[in-house]
This record gives structure tokens, sequence and C-alpha cells, in this order.
């Protein structure tokens, strides 16, 4: 039997730079007759980038695994989640969406390993960065944020549409990657448009080897083994309120995440007021609210709303670099819930 090996992309970026939404772009050009496979790594415990992809797509399988970073543990982990994925798929193309909190240079290099010689053609990494961010050090400087950058093929400059200053971003755009990264090529992209066509051109080039990374290269996430390849949180008990609550501490950040049954419903108002009030790295959520669902993505302060066509339940996590108070979150979390459900 011929084995085709499966045209793979890494689509790599800090917290917040925009790799769920360019994914879902990348899933709007996907040929009808072809199936495409996704498979999510999440920081936290609970999953919730394949609700906010939003895939109605029967052609479109979507894996994720929580619970810490796939490129850690000698890439075993990435080795089970991607045999499984393909197996189960049996797609024409696969997407690898790394946290945001990891380096995607031991993915790559497990891609390349012998084990996925026949089954993984892997093709040109992208890099996502919102530009931004590099006038802030804790971006700019911090090991992580450069090590996803120089594992990259490609880097793009997303979220143009949110440029207030666009001369000045893109200025420092081009002297910053001038600097560091002048054989790499980049693009300028708009979450509001489609994949340009140079871009995905761009996509189809063979990866280029990773060097080994330098002793300042790490992770911020703590090696381990112990992830749960099979979660699904959906199989999980809720309590007799119909709340589910995991958290997971690892190295310098936490994640605080919550699953609600359909039997909750949110007011809208009062939840976001609650949203914009927290004060942490990165807050995700998709709600049930009686205004429809509402698909929630904070940074920094700067907070995205948009509305879903479904929702199988409510989930919301938070990143933070400092312990919360999770029993007190929760309890406000749950005052904004509708009086008349």
């Amino acid at each position: 039997m011929i084995i085709t090996a499966v045209p793979t992309h890494v689509i790599t970026g800090f917290l917040g730079a925009g790799k769920t939404t360019f994914i879902k772009a990348l899933l709007q050009t996907k040929p009808v007759d072809e199936t495409w496979a996704v498979l999510v790594n999440e920081f936290g415990e609970i999953g919730i980038d394949a609700g906010l992809m939003g895939n109605g797509n029967a052609q479109v399988v979507i894996r994720e695994v929580a619970g810490g970073c796939i490129c850690c543990a000698a890439g075993v982990p990435l080795q089970v989640a991607v045999t499984q994925l393909l197996a189960k798929a049996k797609p024409q193309r696969l997407l690898i969406e790394p946290t945001g909190l990891g380096h995607p240079q031991q993915i790559i290099r497990t891609l390349k390993s012998d084990w996925f010689a026949q089954s993984i053609r892997l093709l040109s990494a992208v890099c996502l960065l919102d530009p931004r961010k590099l006038s802030d050090a804790r971006y700019c400087e911090h090991e992580t944020f450069n090590a996803q950058l120089a594992s990259a093929d490609i880097l793009l400059a997303a979220k143009a549409d949110l440029w207030q200053e666009q001369s000045q971003v893109q200025q420092q755009l081009q002297q910053f990657v001038a600097k560091h990264y002048p054989q790499k090529p980049w693009l300028v992209w708009s979450q509001q448009l489609p994949v340009p066509s140079a871009l995905w051109s761009l996509m189809q080039h063979p990866g280029n080897d990773i060097s080994a990374p330098s002793r300042q290269t790490s992770s911020l996430l703590q090696p381990t083994s112990e992830f749960n390849i099979d979660a699904d949180t959906t199989d999980e008990a809720f309590d007799d309120r119909g709340v589910l609550f995991k958290q997971h501490l690892d190295g310098e950040v936490c994640s605080y995440g919550w699953v609600f049954s359909p039997a909750w419903v949110f007011s809208l108002a009062p939840l976001l007021q609650w949203v914009r009030a927290q004060q942490v790295m990165r807050l995700k959520a998709v709600m049930i609210t009686a205004d429809g669902i509402a698909a929630c993505n904070m940074l920094d302060g700067e907070l995205q709303v948009a509305e879903l066509d479904d929702a199988l339940d409510s989930r919301l996590e938070l990143i933070s670099r400092e312990p919360l108070d999770a029993v007190l979150l929760e309890r406000q979390l749950l005052a904004c819930a509708a009086a008349e459900y």
C-alpha cells in the first residue's frame, strides 16, 4: 500500500498573537473534497480553542491536547496525539497549534524524526506576532517569544486592522525583522481578510532545519509527561451545580478554567464587565448567554468579543503570572448568571 505523507504546518506564536484566528482563516481555504485535521495544544486544562474555531464542518477534525506543552517530554505526547489524529481523520492536511507559552523547536524536530518519515511532510512553519508588542520588554525580550520567531520559516505580523498608528508600527516591525531575522520572509495580515495568496504559496515550501537552541532558550513550561491525550471535558462529571473547575500550575504561570453545563445561561452585560475587570495575562471564553453564544478573547486588557453559532457548554479560562483566588472568581462568575434561567 502506498502511503502519502500528509502536508503539515506548525502555526506558532506567543499568547494572543492570533494563532486560532489565523487557523480559522486557513480552514476557509480548504478544498471541499479534502479533510483537514487540527491539533491544538493548550496550557490550560479545559480546552477552549476548538470552541473558538467554531467548527461546523464534518471534514475538519479538531483535536485538543490540554494541560501542558506537547513540546516537552521528549516529544512522546506529540507522537501519540499526531499518530492517533492521522489514524482517525485520515486528513489531506494537518495544522498544529502549539501552546503560546512553549517553544516549537522540539515539535519540529519530532515531526522530522524517523517516526513520522513516511506519514508527515513538514512544510513551512508560520509564527504570528502582534508588532504592537515589540515595544514591550515583557514580549520582545522574552526567551520564549524569540525562540518561537527563530524556529519559524515565515513571520506573519497579525492584527493589522487593530494598529492605531499604522506607519509607526510598520516601521518598528521592519526594523525589528531587519535586525534579528533578515533572512526570513514576513507579511502583514488583517484578521478581517482572507489568507493572502502570497502567504499560502510560501507555506507550501519545505520547512527549514531547526538548529539546536542555545542554552538561553527555554519554555515557560516545566517538562512533564503527564498529558491526558484522550481528555474530553464534556465526558467528565460536573458537580451538583453543573460546574467543573480545573487548574494547572506550571512554572511561572497558572491557569484556572471552568466548564458550565448548558443549563447555565449567563447575562452578557455583567459577564463582560467581569471579564474586563480581570488583570491577567490572558482570558478566553465561550459562553452561553441570553443574547447568544459569546466568544471572548482578552490579552493585556484588550478584549475582543464575537458571536458563535453554537456551543455544547460554557467554558472560561484565565492565565495569570500570579496565583488567583479561584473560589472568589467562581462566586463572581456565577453571579453573572441570567436570573430568568
